[in-house]
Order: C-alpha cells, then sequence, then structure tokens
C-alpha cells in the first residue's frame, strides 16, 4: 500500500517546499537609517556676545516605489509564476525502480492539458504510455499559493495494456503553500484509485507536510544543489489502514524537484540535468 497516494503527497510538497526555499532564496536585510539627534545647546554665563550656530540641513533621500507582480508571495517576495518551470521546459531526472533497475527519464511541465474532465496542468517523468516507467502528476495552480491537486497515473513496463495505477480527487484537494516553513500542512479528503485489470476504491486520506532542514545543499546525480528544502511528506487515515508511510523531498527555488526518496512510482528520483 505504500505507492498509494504518494504522488499527491509530492504534489503538495512542490508547491509548499517551494514557497519555503524561496524564503531562504529571497529573504532581504534592511539597514536602519542613521538618525540625526537634535543638539542641545547650554548658554554661556560670560557676558561675551552669544553665537549663533545654523541648524543642520538635512537632505531627504528620493523614495524609490516598486512594483511586485500581483502573484507575489506576501514575505518572500517570490512571484507564484515564477516557482514553475517555463512551458515545454525539459530535464533528466535519475530513478531506481522498485525492483531495482536504474533509468534516465525525461521529464516536462505541460500547460492546458484535458484530463478527467477538466483541464489541468501536469508535471511528468518518463513517457506516460502502456509498458514505460513514468509518473504524471496532475494540478491546478491558477490561484496563486494555493496549489489543487487533481490526481495523478503511474505506468510501469510490466502494465502494457495502459496506467498501472490512477488516483484521483472529485474536486481538487487544494494545498496552502503560504503555512510553510513556519508551520506544518495538513489535509484530508477522499481519493479515488483504480487498477490495471479493473477494480478500485474510494477511501479516506490524510497528508502532513513537514520541513525537515532549509537552505542546505544535497548531492544529486547532477552534483551538489543548494540552498534547498527538505521535506516530509506522510500519507495516513483510512487509506492506509490506521497506520501511516513517510517519503522524503527535496526541492530547489530554480530547479525544481531535485531529489525523493520512497514515491509512488520510484524507490529514488535524483535531478541528472538541470531544467532549461
Amino acid at each position: 500500500m505504500r505507492r498509494l497516494g504518494m504522488t499527491l503527497v509530492l504534489v503538495a510538497a512542490l508547491a509548499a517546499g517551494l514557497a519555503a526555499c524561496g524564503d531562504d532564496e529571497g529573504a532581504t536585510s534592511s539597514t536602519a537609517s542613521p538618525t540625526t539627534e537634535a543638539t542641545t545647546t547650554t548658554a554661556s554665563t560670560t557676558t561675551a556676545a552669544p553665537t549663533t550656530t545654523e541648524a543642520p540641513t538635512t537632505t531627504a533621500e528620493p523614495t524609490t516605489t516598486t512594483t511586485l507582480p500581483a502573484d507575489t508571495h506576501p514575505v518572500i517576495g517570490l512571484s507564484w509564476a515564477a516557482v514553475f518551470p517555463p512551458e515545454g521546459a525539459t530535464a533528466t531526472y535519475r530513478v531506481t525502480t522498485y525492483p531495482g533497475g536504474t533509468l534516465d527519464l525525461p521529464a516536462t511541465i505541460e500547460y492546458g492539458v484535458e484530463w478527467r474532465g477538466g483541464t489541468w496542468d501536469r508535471f511528468v517523468i518518463g513517457t506516460p504510455e502502456p509498458g514505460n516507467e513514468a509518473m504524471v502528476v496532475y494540478f491546478d495552480r491558477s490561484a496563486p499559493w494555493g496549489f489543487g491537486v487533481k490526481g495523478d497515473e503511474v505506468f510501469t513496463v510490466a502494465t502494457t495494456e495502459g496506467p498501472e495505477m490512477v488516483e484521483f480527487f472529485e474536486e481538487p484537494l487544494v494545498f496552502d503553500g503560504l503555512q510553510l516553513p513556519d508551520l506544518a500542512f495538513e489535509a484530508e479528503g477522499e481519493i479515488t484509485l483504480e487498477f490495471a485489470g479493473g477494480g478500485g476504491m474510494t477511501q479516506g486520506v490524510t497528508y502532513l507536510l513537514e520541513v525537515l532542514s532549509l537552505g542546505e545543499d544535497v548531492e544529486v546525480a547532477a552534483g551538489t544543489l543548494g540552498p534547498t528544502v527538505q521535506l516530509q511528506a506522510t500519507l495516513g487515515g483510512e487509506l492506509m489502514g490506521g497506520g501511516s508511510f513517510s517519503l522524503q523531498i527535496w526541492l530547489h527555488p530554480e530547479q525544481f524537484l531535485v531529489k525523493m526518496t520512497d514515491g509512488p512510482a520510484f524507490a529514488t528520483i535524483e535531478l541528472l540535468t538541470p531544467w532549461e
């Protein structure tokens, strides 16, 4: 059961975690302007003529007004649109399959894709066709810093009739990208699962996202990347039979997902060639 629902935890972390990355990258410091205190003059007790001191002249610095994009995060100052690779951008990930094989798979971001009666954006690793190893996540990013998860598909070499597994929410499960890194983020809903060869189920599921580290470098197939945010995503609820399962994810403010362990389609995922 550990693979069930894990892709959707990944999606939530992509949104909320990138906000945390931006917090480390986009922090700004401000230096207070020096304050000049008024000079105190003590009158002389002699009969000499008083000396007149002219008040210092202060020249105000010009005020610069910066207009930020409407989708800018109120704390980190990062544009919501900027956290996603542009349409058609590509990268390569080195993945380890659960049977133990190693593959180098292409990845891309596609926007405005029709799926399950709606129009969604999707993140793809591999070639999403029967008989291939691939993972596809469908989401809605139309509301800045609110991330709507619709569903996902997992493809394997062993299944040649279609996806091995499909998961989806009837209504997108919305995650709030404003909470991390200060607070853990929790969400719950009902998820429907469909399996190759027929059959499926709808069950309750809970998600918990927590920051394990912020601003550290990580070693991946592409080399040393940083700063990153390391997240732990935990799945529980009815779907897990009252238990829970966790995976870990590393995100980068410019390179999106750079590492994941114990994911839905692959045991490990590491960025091999950067997004461009």
